[in-house]
Parts: structure tokens; C-alpha cells; sequence
């Protein structure tokens, strides 16, 4: 992705900003982590750990934007859209205030549901 400035340019990976996703979405309440997104080949989904984020998240670039795909694993208890819909909504505050870009979608994937202590 890239952007112009009076200054010059500015070039930012696609794995830079599924790494930045990736840590927002664990910041969020009700999730327990990232899950790969290649859940159906191991048929368990798998925590990811931090440096390992952008495994779970898709970033595809568009001409409206960005189109993200998320997967995450979410805490037993608690109800699945709201944690889903505060997902979308903090992922796209932080991206496009960070990023200055669009953002057209935020899709979210709930690979699975634990129980934790």
C-alpha cells in the first residue's frame, strides 16, 4: 500500500498491517486470541502467538480500500456478535486512524470457543 506525501512516499506491507490488526484484535474484550486461518486442514483451531498474528488475518487490497479477514478464537460466555461487532468497530478506528486508508470490509471468523480460568 502506498501513499504520497509533500515529503515523499510512504510504503506499507500488507504483513505490517495484518501484525497491527492482529494486535488490536487481542486487545479486544471477549477474545481469547488469534486462530489460524487454515483451521479445516488441522481440524482444531490453534492459538496464535504474537509474533505469529498475521497468520490469522487476510489483508486484501482494493480499489475502494482494505478488506480484512479476521480469525480469532472468543471466550465461552459471552455473546458472539457483540464481541464480533466491537472487533470490527476498534479495528477500523485504529487502522484508519493510524493508516489514513479506507477500510470496505472487516470480516470476522470465530474459529472457536474456550473456556478460560
Amino acid at each position: 500500500m502506498k501513499s504520497d506525501t509533500n515529503l515523499g512516499g510512504i510504503n506499507v506491507s500488507v504483513q505490517a498491517v495484518a501484525s497491527m490488526t492482529g494486535a488490536i484484535v487481542s486487545e479486544c474484550y471477549g477474545v481469547v486470541g488469534m486462530a489460524s486461518k487454515k483451521f479445516f486442514k488441522d481440524g482444531l483451531a490453534v492459538l496464535l502467538r504474537q509474533e505469529n498474528y498475521s497468520k490469522g488475518v487476510v489483508v486484501k487490497e482494493t480499489k475502494e480500500g482494505l478488506e480484512l479477514e479476521i480469525y480469532v478464537i472468543i471466550c465461552y460466555g459471552v455473546r458472539i456478535t457483540e464481541v464480533v461487532s466491537e472487533i470490527q468497530k476498534k479495528v477500523k478506528y485504529q487502522l484508519g486512524k493510524t493508516l489514513d486508508m479506507d477500510i470496505t470490509a472487516i470480516n470476522v471468523f470465530v474459529q472457536g470457543v474456550k473456556v478460560v480460568d
